[in-house]
């Protein structure tokens, strides 16, 4: 498309009439407007999905560690219970032993 305009823009100048210069120029100035936004919207809107699709895996990582974590103080609550029994049944045992 920029190629049509920038032949646009030379045949004008080639037949030295400077309104159509000016007006091919214009053009060419336009199309390229025109191009640079729509790169910069295609752009962005590539920019918003990467950073969706990142919030989204980010999500589900601190969904997992919040799993492993608490997977991890259930264990350790578990081993700590089980501790506290076996401590509560040596008393229990000494005692009446002792009786």
């Amino acid at each position: 498309m920029s190629a049509v305009t920038e032949v646009s823009a030379e045949v004008a100048k080639e037949t030295d009439k400077p309104e159509a210069v000016h007006v091919a120029e214009e053009v060419h100035e336009e199309v390229a407007e025109k191009v640079v936004a729509q790169v910069l919207e295609t752009v962005q809107q590539q920019v918003t999905k990467a950073v969706q699709d990142q919030g989204a895996e980010a999500e589900k990582l601190q969904e997992k560690v919040e799993e492993i974590v608490m997977e991890k103080v259930a264990e350790a609550v578990q081993k700590k219970a089980e501790e506290v029994q076996k401590q509560t049944e040596q008393r229990t045992e000494e005692k009446k032993d002792v009786l």
